[in-house]
């Protein structure tokens, strides 16, 4: 969805300077509320229950740590976010602020970038509970004994008020399969629309060859835009009132049954690819609804179905309580790269010689990349639970990319005295086709695995080796071997399961969150290859993965 001016953040900073530094960094793309003491901000939270809470720890009267606690034995603020904001260098600080349930820390000085970063991120992992939210809370929906149209109309007033919409309405198909007739609506209140109950739209060419193709090429994926050049001119008769929408089915079986029409007034607004992705995801439960209202009358089937519908409710209702340990986590690792950068900016405020500022820049650098790179495993984890993690295919060097990958490796293991050895097949074409991105991040991920567990002076080998190359698919295996600690055998199915290492414990000797497996497992398989891996305890262990990219 488009975040911009959606979601609201309360700053509670009692230096009016700070405020306005902060409002600056942030007032385009949020509404922004503005406090100075412990007290106002307690109250303004009550009344406005802003999304997001930026709060200082260091506040006289009533410090930071007093207005979480506060806030979090509020039932109507407690799920509020809070991230503090401190100029604080102390490990213990931010341990008892993690502790009192704040997500993340804001340094100061405030750094532009970080703070739109730590905010964005937040608010993004917000979007997706609320949209686990709603699709528990549709999937109840079904479940109640109400009628079906009262079902229908309900659910689609949730979802328009959630999306924000104009209209959403409910097409069925006719019998016939020759039309489409609305049956169902939600109007946004205060825009004085007129009903579309009944509006019937007759199916002929040459939509109904595009749809059939559409459907046949991706039919999970279907979503249709008012601004697709392929429909455009064909619908411009009933744009009369639909002038910016998206459209997606209702399938049985892979065969269309209905479709959902989401519309807005304003025609330049565009659709975010959450947006389509939530509005695929519905349809998916109206499909459910109408394969079950075919089937009703074998008592038995509905009732396995209703079992389906409770399970998923289950299902986003444990998906929350992980969210909320997977964010524990992720602001505990957070803070290893935070307080590097913290150090050396101290650093560099008080040095004047250009040779140590561009080590210590270096450094910044470095624990910035460490930092973004942890942030996007966790945003690609959470795109990973709703099944939208895609390929961005294109043409890339093969040769560049490998040795790219290599060189950030050695920058690390040169550091632990490691020897990283390559041997990478000659007769792999230059220019291949595939996701030069997500490949290289498995690489680096599988890299930077063998280092860690790799003690000082020892060896990880990398080799890549052409399995086959046939009609202009080039299949190859990956492999990266060390002498490290090795995995015991119980363990080794442990480590693409999420959030798991070989030592599970809170206090693990090499860190990381858990992820990296999983997501690389993910991304092989879009790649259409698998990951394994060989291992004894103690012995070292090799990672395998193979993957299919195309050349000429």
């Amino acid at each position: 969805m488009d975040l911009k001016k959606r979601y609201s953040v309360l700053i509670v900073d009692d230096e009016k300077s700070n405020i306005m530094l902060l409002s600056n960094i942030i007032k385009d793309d949020y509404k922004v509320f503005a406090v100075r003491n412990g007290l106002e901000a307690i109250e303004t939270a009550e009344e406005d229950l802003p999304d997001l809470i930026l709060l200082d720890i260091i506040m006289p009267e009533m410090d930071g740590y007093a207005v979480i606690s506060a806030l979090k034995k509020s039932e109507k603020t407690r799920d509020i976010p809070v991230i503090f904001i401190t100029g604080l260098n102390d490990e213990e600080a931010e341990e008892k602020g993690l502790a009192l349930g704040a997500v993340d820390y804001i340094p100061k000085p405030f750094q532009s970038a970080i703070v739109k970063l730590k905010i964005r991120n937040q608010i993004k992992l917000i979007e997706r509970l609320r949209q686990q939210s709603l699709m528990a809370k549709i999937s109840h929906n079904f479940l109640s004994d109400s009628r079906i149209e009262v079902l229908y109309t309900d659910t689609l007033r949730m979802i328009g008020e959630f999306m924000d919409t104009a209209t959403v309405l409910l097409y069925e198909l006719t019998d016939d399969n020759s039309a489409l007739v609305c049956q169902n609506e939600w109007l946004k209140p205060g825009l004085n629309l007129e009903t579309r109950i009944g509006d019937r739209y007759v199916l002929k060419e040459p939509m109904l060859s595009i749809i059939k193709k559409l459907l046949s090429n991706n039919t999970e994926n279907f979503c249709l835009h008012s601004k697709n050049p392929a429909v455009r001119d064909i619908m411009k008769p009933q744009r009369e009132h639909l002038n910016n929408y998206i459209t997606t089915p209702i399938l049985i079986k892979g065969q269309m049954r209905g479709i959902l029409v989401f519309s807005r007034e304003n025609e330049d607004q565009e659709w975010s690819e959450s947006e389509t992705n939530l509005a695929i995801l519905v349809s998916s439960i109206f499909s459910g609804v109408f394969e079950r209202n075919e089937i009703e009358h074998d008592l038995n089937v509905v009732l396995q179905l209703k079992a389906e519908l409770i399970s998923a409710k289950e299902q986003a209702e444990h998906l929350n309580r992980v969210k909320s340990d997977f964010l524990s986590r992720m602001s505990h690792e957070m803070r290893t790269p935070m307080n590097a950068i913290l150090g050396i900016l101290q650093i560099i405020s008080m040095s004047s010689i250009p040779k140590d500022l561009m080590e210590l820049l270096n450094e910044l650098k470095k624990s910035s990349i460490d930092l973004q790179h942890l942030i996007d495993d966790v945003l690609d984890m959470s795109n990973m639970e709703y099944g939208i993690i895609k390929l961005s295919v294109s043409d890339f060097n093969a040769n560049t990319m490998f040795n790219e990958a290599i060189q950030a490796a050695c920058y690390i293991a040169n550091k632990k005295q490691q020897l990283l050895k390559t041997n990478i097949d000659p007769t792999i074409p230059d220019s291949v086709t595939g996701d030069e991105k997500r490949l290289k991040q498995v690489i680096t991920n599988l890299l930077k695995n063998a280092i860690k567990f790799t003690p000082e002076k020892g060896e990880i080998n990398f080799d890549v080796s052409v399995l086959s190359a046939n009609n202009g698919i080039l299949t190859l295996q990956i492999t990266v071997s060390d002498n490290g600690i090795g995995i015991a055998k119980e363990q080794q199915d442990k480590l693409f399961t999420i959030f798991e290492q070989v030592d599970g414990s809170n206090t693990r000797e090499y860190g990381g969150i858990g992820i990296g497996l999983i997501l690389s497992r993910r991304i092989i398989e879009l790649m259409g290859g698998k990951i394994w891996v060989e291992s004894e305890l103690n012995k070292g262990a090799s990672f395998y993965f193979t993957c299919k990219l195309q050349y000429e």
